[in-house]
């Protein structure tokens, strides 16, 4: 493992442990302590190591990190499911890997399955979040054609940061619906990046975020870590208002290209019935 993955996995356990309060993983507070949350010897001490090995993890000095351990960390840490495989991804990743390659074209295939699924909404992006395709349902939905969007500017995170119309669609109507939704995306970006270390198109992504959104500076640096999820959202549709959607994500490997088909459907018969008549008009 580089020194860089090191130094991501020790940075992280650093923040999660400031988070961490010991009266949380069953210890006292210490009297005059002055850390916030865990001590690294209060760490050391519940996953079973030595305090010498511990902070040589979080320092990014550790070389042969067993699963053993990370998963003692992990359970003490308290982490998530999806914090836990960034992790076990840092520490397993291959440096001389080849790094995926991200679907960027749109097959005719795929297009087809885009269109059979109209009325219900559809979107299909890569890990980098870059928007390969939408179908008539969708644009109707966020009132606008997504692919007549410049491809450099086609991307669901870009558009968060800079399109009214976009954040109109999700819902967004304030800096804190905002900032939740930034701290999700770099979530998902963060692990994206675990699982493949060596992708350096997407460290480019990453740096132009950080570039054009001081939102997404804090969340990156926040280290929160999040896997894609299927989770019911009430939209805002161009036509219709407020719409809640159930959302399903399939996902589609081809070799050496991977993306994913978002599928939006409605939460109630009555809504299924308004996308319908939408679409047919």
């Amino acid at each position: 493992m580089q020194n860089e993955h090191l130094k991501l996995l020790g940075d992280f356990l650093r923040i999660k442990r400031e988070q961490v309060q010991p009266e949380s993983i069953g210890l006292s507070r210490p009297i005059r302590s002055r850390a916030k949350g865990l001590r690294r010897e209060d760490v050391a001490y519940k996953a079973g190591i030595s305090t010498v090995w511990y902070s040589q993890i979080e320092r990014g000095q550790a070389l042969g990190i067993s699963m053993q351990v990370l998963k003692a960390i992990s359970d003490t840490l308290l982490l998530s499911p999806s914090e836990y495989k960034y992790i076990c991804n840092l520490v397993n990743s291959v440096p001389n890997g080849l790094p995926v390659v991200q679907s960027a074209t749109l097959t005719s295939k795929t297009s087809q399955l885009l269109f059979q699924l109209n009325p219900l909404p559809a979107l299909l992006q890569n890990e980098y979040l870059d928007i390969i395709g939408s179908n008539k349902a969708f644009d109707l939905m966020v009132g606008f054609s997504v692919m007549e969007i410049e491809p450099e500017n086609r991307n669901y995170l870009y558009l968060t940061i800079s399109n009214t119309d976009w954040n109109k669609f999700l819902n967004i109507d304030s800096k804190s619906k905002l900032e939740r939704q930034i701290y999700r995306i770099a979530g998902f970006l963060r692990n994206a990046l675990a699982a493949n270390p060596n992708d350096e198109k997407l460290k480019l992504k990453i740096e132009s975020f950080i570039s054009q959104s001081p939102i997404f500076v804090s969340a990156w640096q926040n280290n929160s870590v999040l896997q894609p999820e299927e989770t019911s959202y009430t939209y805002n549709h161009a036509s219709i208002g407020h719409i809640t959607l159930d959302k399903q994500i399939w996902w589609n490997i081809d070799g050496n290209s991977n993306s994913r088909l978002n599928i939006y459907s409605p939460s109630e018969s009555i809504d299924e019935q308004h996308l319908a008549e939408l679409f047919d008009a």
